[in-house]
């Protein structure tokens, strides 16, 4: 659905003309502002340069809402305002020579006039003067976000700047976006795949660099090439082993009973009371937010923040921070029974200790069933066997909740994409872990395949479901 803007209408010497601005991809987190000129029975648009949050948008005022959070509104307001000024200006000018004029001369006299009455350099002249290094830009677009996405998401464009700076040291070569193309893909392919990372982490790094590369050419303007469209230019992403736990053992974890020998046979080197005592204070947080997060469906950025006033009448609400969607879920026997004992919601613990931990919580609690894995490595397969308990991260939480709902047969999938703040069934399916004979039993137990023959004949009877089922 696009947005209704309110126009504002202005007369000039008997001419109306018609100035607004809108959003050029309202649907994305980020889009550029575009600027449309009606006059004479003529629309002229163009980019403004100018790009905002598109949830910092007011639709009907036409400019960015100025908030803590968006420190750049008030700069963004003021070159609308220039922008539109310019605008005015242009539309007299051509008034007084009676001329309707082409879209490319109507904006070059806008651009002359809001260049030279503001005093800015071109974009053109600043082209010519400055050469916009891709790792550059990474740089600014990793700030532009640092306070909207969350932490791992911006953790993780560092990781790709990282990568892309080694890998510039290792070409004695500053890339372009000019350089951004398959020859650029194939060579970092190599190199990445070289150094012992999966097909995977490649992936994840390729579709940061493309999502990147077209911010860069459709919001800021700063190129306008194609080098990305290649067709073997592509985000690779290989489908992981179907690694959850069931219900059974995220039960295990609840009763588990941190002890002090127990504790203490897993880091021996502990010293001392206190620090015994620290530990198993640790190891609590890490069982309780795992848990909380196996129970909810919630991503670690969120579970982890989860506080009192998320607890709303046997519910849990907040808004999502990686996405900004509301979520309300029903609160689960279990995370009841650890909010009834006294857990402290405000306490914290950082993604990378969660990740440690619960791996030797899982093994604690004997989630030691023996898994057969895959990993794709370098463009080939290799298969190992190791005990479950090592497999256990953060996301396993939140991937456990999706399939274990499903498993719950009286659950739609939709329900379950909605409880995860999914705008698309198809990013759900990605967190189903059910194996092709569960799949069987979860098919044979519809009512799609419970039909009545009628004996006499090999007839079906079959009773189409009401509208509630």
């Amino acid at each position: 659905m696009g947005f209704n803007f309110k126009r504002e209408s202005c007369q000039t010497n008997n001419i109306k003309h018609m100035i607004k601005f809108y959003l050029a991809t309202p649907r994305r987190e980020r889009s550029a502002i575009i600027i449309s000129v009606t006059f004479s029975g003529r629309q002229y648009k163009r980019t403004t340069k100018e790009s905002t949050l598109v949830r910092f948008w007011n639709q009907d005022r036409q400019r960015v809402r100025v908030s803590r959070e968006n420190r750049s509104a008030n700069q963004v307001n003021e070159m609308l305002i220039r922008w539109q000024n310019a605008a005015a200006k242009a539309v007299l000018k051509f008034k007084q020579i009676a001329d309707i004029p082409s879209s490319g001369d109507f904006f070059a006299v806008v651009d002359n006039e809001f260049y030279s009455e503001n005093g800015f350099v071109s974009p053109v002249a600043r082209e010519l003067v400055q050469v916009c290094f891709y790792t550059d830009y990474l740089r600014q677009y990793i700030e532009r976000y640092r306070n909207v996405r969350s932490e791992i998401t911006v953790k993780h464009y560092q990781t790709v700047l990282n990568k892309l700076v080694a890998f510039e040291k290792r070409t004695h070569h500053r890339l372009t976006f000019s350089d951004i193309d398959i020859n650029f893909y194939n060579q970092f392919r190599f190199w990445i795949y070289d150094q012992g990372y999966s097909d995977n982490y490649f992936g994840s790094l390729i579709k940061v660099i493309k999502q990147v590369y077209r911010e860069a050419r459709d919001v800021d303007h700063l190129h306008d090439l194609n080098g990305t469209a290649h067709k073997g230019f592509v985000t690779i992403a290989k489908e992981a082993d179907p690694i959850f736990l069931t219900v059974d053992e995220l039960l295990l974890l609840h009763r588990l009973k941190l002890t002090e020998k127990l504790v203490v046979s897993e880091w021996p080197n502990l010293c001392g009371q206190n620090a015994i005592k620290r530990r198993i204070s640790t190891c609590e947080l890490v069982k309780n937010r795992f848990l909380i997060g196996a129970f909810s469906g919630l991503r670690v950025s969120d579970f982890s923040r989860l506080g009192k006033m998320n607890i709303v009448e046997n519910r849990i609400v907040l808004r999502t921070r990686k996405t900004d969607t509301p979520i309300v879920v029903p609160i689960h026997p279990v995370i009841r029974d650890i909010l009834e004992s006294g857990f402290d919601l405000s306490l914290t613990i950082s993604d990378q200790k969660m990740n440690s931990y619960i791996k030797v919580l899982a093994k604690m609690a004997k989630i030691d069933e023996k898994v057969a894995i895959r990993e794709h490595r370098g463009g080939t397969i290799q298969e190992r066997c190791t005990e479950k308990y090592n497999l256990v991260s953060t996301h396993t939480a939140r991937r456990s909740f999706a399939t274990n709902l499903l498993k719950a047969k009286d659950v739609p999938l939709a329900a379950i994409s909605k409880a995860l703040g999914h705008s698309k069934i198809t990013t759900t399916m990605r967190y189903l872990r059910v194996g092709i004979e569960e799949n069987a039993d979860l098919l044979a137990e519809s009512s799609y395949y419970t039909l009545e023959t009628t004996g006499d004949g090999g007839c079906l009877l079959y009773t189409s479901p009401s509208p509630r089922d």
